[in-house]
């Protein structure tokens, strides 16, 4: 178990060293918007710093850590400020090392994807965590999760080779 006294600006600097890219790509890949990625993240990261609950371990942290971040994020996805915004056109991928060779077609195609299916294949491609591991940071069964990312690989699919998908 993780005490809360641990919780302080230490173990605050260790989980933003160790989730930190990891909770900015998801809000990212959630919101496609830099600002509101840096939002969630600040977020999350509050509401680490105020939770008073101890984890079991660092797999339960880290889930946690997920959990809130795809909540966060739909709360401003749906948000009617949100909703009443006009993007000009998406913006890059923030310039994150992992995803500098990654082909720009493909990361267009992610970004057309419904939220319930990138975000599986975000933390399954991007975040190698098993299906296991998604299934208990979504909330979600491991044979829902398992239908979403094949859902959404045919989706990628049909994005890029055949140039758009009807939902």
């Amino acid at each position: 178990m993780l005490p809360n006294s641990l919780r302080t600006g230490e173990r605050v600097r260790e989980v933003m060293d160790a989730y930190g890219a990891m909770i900015y790509r998801l809000a990212y890949a959630r919101t496609l918007n830099r600002s509101d990625a840096e939002d969630v993240f600040q977020e999350v990261m509050l509401r680490y710093v105020k939770q008073d609950q101890p984890f079991k371990d660092d797999q339960h942290e880290k889930a946690w850590l997920i959990r809130v971040a795809c909540n966060v994020s739909i709360h401003i996805v749906k948000s009617a400020w949100y909703r009443r915004t006009v993007s000009l056109e998406h913006a890059p991928l923030p310039d994150v090392q992992e995803n500098a060779d990654i082909d720009d077609d493909l990361l267009d195609a992610m970004a057309r994807l419904s939220p319930k299916y990138r975000v599986p294949i975000h933390l399954f491609y991007f975040e190698d965590m098993t299906v296991e591991e998604i299934s208990l940071a979504l909330a979600r069964k491991p044979s829902t999760v398992r239908t979403q990312l094949t859902r959404g690989r045919e989706h990628l699919k049909r994005y890029l080779i055949e140039g758009g998908c009807t939902e």
